[in-house]
């Protein structure tokens, strides 16, 4: 089908998420309700387009969105270093199940397109297929890239510099088109707007550290998104060294992989804990037993490690609020998520930093999305050919 000037541009903002209902549509374009109407219609009946949710916003009616429609089977994988996800989804469904997998810290591109190979072949068994049945594979990864170049920079895995989509797609034999945007951002706003939440950002602490948000563009009517690198704001420059060189980022503080690395290295030197035995466990493990050992209050070490967590966690939740100040902050991650009892003692601690005090309205919650929720949202961004 070949399309017009404008059909093009609609595809484009509703492939991109930048505008999905014909409301959005017609601002963005500057045209009137009917010639988008028919636009996307014409999309629809072309079958390159196809109906999503619909949102109610305020008491209105119902808002119909819509999505660009896939062709084949998308097999998506967020992967951000010990934990991988992955589900195959077709025509906007799930096929199979989610699998998860939690390994070892990779090292290198060799271990990375190993782990990668398991995690496909796994989750195409639970979905019934083979490699030669996909479409496209998105992997997500904790990594940017630079505005001005082409080349991917990492502080979790510095090692990802080396790569490219290519050698990803040679490795898994299949279309890997890497995706850097953080998928659960987008999804999290959207199941609070109906309870009148303009802005949000989530808060992660797992591998890395990391403040991502998106709010509600007023002048547009479509969410907008933003991206942050609080994990590498120094706060102690004679602090341990970050992956992305600096001494002392908060990453290099409170991730996982530097709680881990901390407690090992006290063990070490003689410091009695309960944690002594943890050198073997993942991040996750680590970080449950330490909520675990911070409730019986039994063990000093433990008890002083969590206080100095949560302090730094509450000056991340301070920045956020003082600098942004957005409607809801989600605490996500494994180092955060579900741990009603350090959110309680998060919220009193970031009262005392910031701005107005105890009068801050600031609202800590968890996340209300799954991973099968993030990893379809994740499928739905496929960069595809539009002639």
């Amino acid at each position: 089908m070949a399309l017009r000037i404008h059909e093009r541009a609609v595809l484009h903002l509703i492939e991109a998420g930048l505008a999905t209902s014909q409301h959005q549509l017609a601002r963005v374009l500057g045209v009137g309700p009917t010639s988008v109407n028919r636009m996307v219609q014409r999309l629809e009946r072309s079958g390159l387009v196809s109906r999503d949710r619909l949102h109610r916003y305020g008491r209105g009616r119902p808002v119909q969105h819509y999505r660009r429609r896939r062709t084949g089977p998308v097999l998506a994988i967020a992967w951000f270093n010990i934990l991988w996800t992955a589900g195959v989804f077709e025509d906007n469904k799930l096929r199979g199940a989610i699998q998860r997998v939690e390994s070892r810290p990779v090292t290198d591109l060799n271990q990375t397109f190993q782990m990668l190979k398991e995690v496909r072949d796994s989750t195409l068994a639970q979905a019934g297929l083979r490699l030669a049945d996909m479409a496209v594979a998105v992997l997500n990864i904790n990594a940017t890239r630079t505005s001005h170049s082409r080349v991917l920079s990492s502080s979790v895995n510095p090692w990802l510099r080396q790569a490219s989509e290519k050698q990803f797609s040679d490795a898994l034999g299949c279309e890997v088109q890497l995706d850097l945007r953080p998928p659960w951002v987008i999804p999290e706003l959207r199941v609070r707007v109906a309870d009148g939440v303009r802005s949000l950002v989530v808060l992660s602490v797992e591998d890395g550290v990391g403040a991502h948000g998106a709010s509600v563009d007023e002048q547009w009517g479509s969410l907008r998104e933003y991206r942050g690198e609080l994990g590498h704001v120094v706060i102690d420059p004679r602090g341990p060294l970050c992956g992305c060189g600096h001494r002392g980022c908060i990453e290099a503080l409170i991730s996982g992989p530097a709680m881990r690395q901390r407690i090992e290295s006290d063990v070490r030197n003689g410091i009695p804990t309960a944690l002594a035995g943890m050198g073997g466990k993942t991040p996750t493990e680590l970080f449950a037993q330490l909520d675990q050992l911070s409730l019986s209050g039994t063990d000093v070490y433990a008890n002083t490690l969590v206080e100095e967590y949560l302090e730094r966690v509450a000056w991340c939740v301070s920045n956020v609020m003082n600098v942004i100040g957005p409607d809801v902050i989600v605490l996500s991650g494994y180092g955060l998520a579900g741990r009603e009892r350090w959110r309680e003692r998060i919220l009193q601690k970031t009262r005392s930093l910031t701005v107005f005090g105890e009068t801050t309205d600031i609202r800590l919650e968890f996340p209300r999305l799954n991973q099968e929720d993030y990893l379809h949202e994740l499928a739905r961004s496929p960069r595809r050919s539009h002639e």
